[in-house]
């Protein structure tokens, strides 16, 4: 498979080096993906815009912040 997709944000370079990833590896396992979705989620603000949605019924005197 050899569609491109163009990402709706740049990663960011690395000492210097481009970065760039592909998802064809597989049974392959790696942490980077983890690493990947903290820099999207940094941009895009999608945990925080979800807790905001979010109701919290309980008594915030009976909870610890």
């Amino acid at each position: 498979m050899n569609d491109d997709t163009v990402l709706p944000f740049a990663l960011p370079g690395l000492c210097r080096k481009k970065v760039s990833v592909a998802f064809d590896g597989r049974r392959l396992s790696s942490d980077g993906g983890v690493l990947l979705l903290r820099d999207v989620e940094r941009r895009l603000g999608i945990a925080e815009r979800l807790a905001g949605c979010a109701v919290d019924r309980r008594d915030p005197s009976r909870i610890g912040a």
